[in-house]
C-alpha cells in the first residue's frame, strides 16, 4: 500500500485455505510490477511473519516490519510452564546450546530438506535434571532445532522489533482499517 495516497498496490485473492504468508514474493513482485518501485521495506502482520519471508527479505535487501510468527505463538502458548528457547543460549564456538541447568545441548541430526539441526543433551542428564520439568515434557529430553541461517533469521527478526518497525506496523494497521472501512462502504 502506498501510504500518501493509500492506494493498494498489490493485492491477491486466496480461498481460505491457503497459507497467505506463501504469498508474500508474489505480492512484493506484483507491487514492482504495478508501481515500477522495488520495496525497501516490507510491512505486514504476523501472519507473514514465517522464516522463508524473513530470509527472502533478508536475499533482496528488503527491511521486513513484521511480528515474528513463532514468537506470536509462542505470547499465546505461554502459560504450558515449559521453558521458551530464549532461555538457552548459543555458543557459537562450540556449535553448543547451554541450558538453563548448565548442560550442554550438542547438534544430532542436519535436516538438509528444512535447512536446520537438531540439538538435544544426553538423556541420562536430561531425565535426572531437577529442572527437568520445567524444560520437556518429551520422554528423551529436550531438544532444540536451529536454522542453518539462524544468524540472518536473527538480525531480520531482531530488526522487526525495532521503534521504526512497531511504528510502521502500527501505520499499516490503521490504513488496512480504513482501506476495509471504505471497501465496506463504496461496495455495499
Amino acid at each position: 500500500m502506498d501510504e500518501r495516497g493509500e492506494v493498494i498496490t498489490a493485492t491477491e485473492t486466496t480461498p481460505g485455505d491457503v497459507n497467505v504468508a506463501h504469498e508474500m514474493i508474489s505480492l512484493l513482485e506484483s507491487h514492482h510490477l504495478n508501481t515500477g518501485l522495488k520495496a525497501d521495506t516490507v510491512v505486514a502482520d504476523s501472519k507473514y511473519g514465517t522464516i522463508d519471508n524473513f530470509l527472502d527479505c533478508h536475499d533482496r535487501g528488503i527491511e521486513a516490519h513484521m511480528p515474528d510468527l513463532k514468537e506470536s505463538a509462542a505470547k499465546r502458548i505461554a502459560g504450558l510452564s515449559i521453558f521458551p528457547e530464549e532461555r538457552f543460549e548459543y555458543d557459537r564456538e562450540t556449535d553448543t546450546y547451554c541450558c538453563p541447568a548448565g548442560q550442554r545441548l550438542k547438534p544430532k541430526s542436519l535436516h538438509l530438506y528444512r535447512q536446520s539441526r537438531d540439538y538435544e543433551a544426553p538423556k541420562k542428564i536430561c531425565a535426572a535434571c531437577q529442572l527437568r520439568e520445567q524444560c520437556t515434557k518429551n520422554k528423551t529430553g529436550r531438544t532444540l532445532k536451529r536454522h542453518l541461517r539462524q544468524d540472518d533469521i536473527d538480525k531480520m527478526q531482531e530488526a522487526s522489533r525495532s521503534a521504526k518497525a512497531k511504528r510502521d506496523i502500527q501505520t499499516r494497521k490503521h490504513l488496512m482499517e480504513r482501506s476495509f472501512a471504505q471497501s465496506d462502504t463504496v461496495w455495499i
